[in-house]
């Protein structure tokens, strides 16, 4: 797999995510996301121990980061009307 493809399957499932996520109350997606957060991180310094643990909260923050952008994407499409002609 190359690096552009392993890009586009986190993308993906951080939609999947935002998905899942969407219309939820705020304070149980945001602790759901700090769960999520604290087992990606320990579970990639497992799979990458020579990792820059720094670098690796640094991407795990990216990828919190799109599924929260995705969801609130994903509920001001249905919060916006449609004008239809």
């Amino acid at each position: 797999m190359t690096e552009a493809e392993l890009v586009q399957r986190w993308i993906a499932a951080a939609d999947e995510v935002a998905l899942a996520f969407a219309y939820e109350p705020d304070e149980k997606v945001d602790a759901s996301l700090a769960r999520m957060r604290k087992n990606l991180n320990a579970e990639f310094l497992r799979v990458f121990p020579n990792a820059d643990p720094e670098t690796m909260t640094a991407g795990v923050d990216c990828i919190v980061v799109a599924i929260q952008k995705r969801r609130h994407e994903l509920e001001a499409d249905v919060a916006t009307p449609r004008v239809l002609n």
